[in-house]
């Protein structure tokens, strides 16, 4: 089974933030708690979908993320309501991509807020090959400090099943 994930990650060490923006928002979904300054979240409904009522409620920098193991990345970067980063590698068949909007800085900005390095970052996003040992999803998550990407969405978890870090907002 491959794996597909979809999710939030809001850049706050604030978990009541989120909280606050899904019921501002009118949805239901799951919150895990703060890691690296960033507190990721799930919204019940269509996973690879973006929910606008989430964005209109959006108090700062969130991410969307989305990984299908077999079949591409998107990355979605939201400064409030307004995108700032849209970026699509698709390689069902060949590799193609799409950057509708590309600012490597804010990117190299969240790499660097991490501590970690920048050299080679460009390359996550210009692929030539695919290694399928080396997602650059999950490069790209790691280096800006996401620790909750892989295997995640909301069709992934029970409300009845959460781990004590999780919660469930309705």
């Amino acid at each position: 089974m491959s794996e597909f994930s979809a999710s939030y990650h809001l850049k706050t060490d604030d978990r009541n933030q989120v909280v606050k923006l899904i019921r501002d928002s009118g949805n239901t979904g799951f919150v895990f708690e703060e890691t690296n300054g960033w507190v990721t979240f799930l919204i019940e409904g269509p996973a690879f979908d973006i929910s606008e009522s989430v964005i209109s409620c959006n108090p700062g920098m969130l991410v969307h993320y989305s990984h299908a193991e077999d079949h591409g990345w998107e990355l979605r970067i939201f400064n409030k309501d307004e995108i700032v980063f849209d970026y699509t590698c698709d390689w069902t068949d060949d590799i193609q991509i799409r950057k509708e909007l590309f600012d490597l800085d804010l990117i190299k900005e969240l790499v660097i807020n991490q501590g970690n390095s920048t050299a080679d970052l460009e390359g996550l996003f210009d692929l030539k090959d695919f290694d399928f040992d080396q997602s650059p999803a999950f490069a790209f998550a790691e280096l800006i400090g996401l620790v909750h990407y892989e295997w995640l969405s909301a069709d992934y978890v029970s409300k009845d099943e959460l781990d004590e870090h999780v919660i469930y907002v309705e």
